[in-house]
């Protein structure tokens, strides 16, 4: 009882000091606020605030700039939380390769550093956000991404970082095609905008993530690490209260409708 009380509070106190921050640079700024700037950075905020509550992403810090390289946010991630809580529920499979390969680059799953006894070292995070008022993610905007990952990661530490790109919109199909063919870990995350309310921002109810998806790089890169199942059924709300039956697998099953929800 203990554990889940202070599972809870802490839940609440990191929405609280995200919501904090976001309320902060409103108020800060109300100068601008019919500009795209404006709309463009609340928005990488608001990413902030879903990764580091959904996906448990730590030190975010948004970034954009003129000299930003392409990247909005940069974090660290350490899914091992993640791995350790979707264990506990369910039987992640063991049964994978050492080395996969996609679309020409060779490399060793994340699982592997997660299984050994050593600790674990937090993935980099890099994100780019596109606060797209109506229009979907196109290919072009994926390849656009491509360039500023290659330029901010080496090739020889490229299986020490994700990739993500954000937005309020779905993908289409040439962008979800373009994304399979890349050799680069790359998620893509459907987070709202923030909504209108009253004359002011409604923080409770709206800006929330609603679709996560892995290209077939980062799918192979994360196999087994329970990310999907985690979210599915929203465990970061508080692990410990949640019962959920044990399956085997489980992260092949959803990756079907996973495609369906994002395009």
């Amino acid at each position: 009882m203990l554990r889940r009380t202070v599972e809870s509070r802490t839940l609440c106190v990191k929405r609280l000091a995200h919501n904090m921050a976001i309320r902060k640079y409103l108020q800060n700024n109300t100068a601008i606020a019919n500009s795209t700037v404006f709309q463009g950075t609340l928005y990488e905020h608001t990413v902030v605030r879903e990764l580091g509550e959904k996906l448990l992403m730590k030190n975010l810090e948004v970034c954009g700039g003129s000299y930003d390289g392409g990247i909005d946010i940069r974090g660290k991630w350490p899914v091992n939380q993640i791995y350790e809580t979707a264990r506990e529920r369910f039987e992640l499979s063991a049964d994978f390769p050492k080395k996969v390969s996609v679309n020409g680059t060779q490399f060793k799953p994340v699982r592997h550093k997660l299984d050994t006894k050593s600790s674990f070292r937090p993935l980099n995070v890099l994100v780019q956000c596109k606060a797209f008022k109506n229009a979907k993610i196109t290919g072009k905007e994926i390849r656009e991404s491509m360039g500023a990952f290659s330029s901010c990661v080496p090739a020889s530490r490229k299986n020490q970082y994700v990739f993500m790109l954000s937005s309020p919109n779905m993908l289409t199909r040439d962008a979800l095609n373009v994304m399979n063919a890349l050799a680069i870990p790359l998620v893509y995350v459907r987070v709202e905008m923030l909504k209108s309310h009253q004359g002011w921002f409604d923080l409770e109810n709206s800006g929330k993530l609603q679709n996560y998806y892995e290209n077939e790089f980062a799918s192979k890169f994360l196999q087994n690490c329970g990310v999907s199942l985690w979210l599915k059924f929203k465990l970061y709300r508080s692990p410990s209260q949640k019962t959920v039956p044990k399956t085997a697998g489980g992260l092949s099953d959803l990756k079907a409708s996973s495609v369906d929800q994002i395009l």
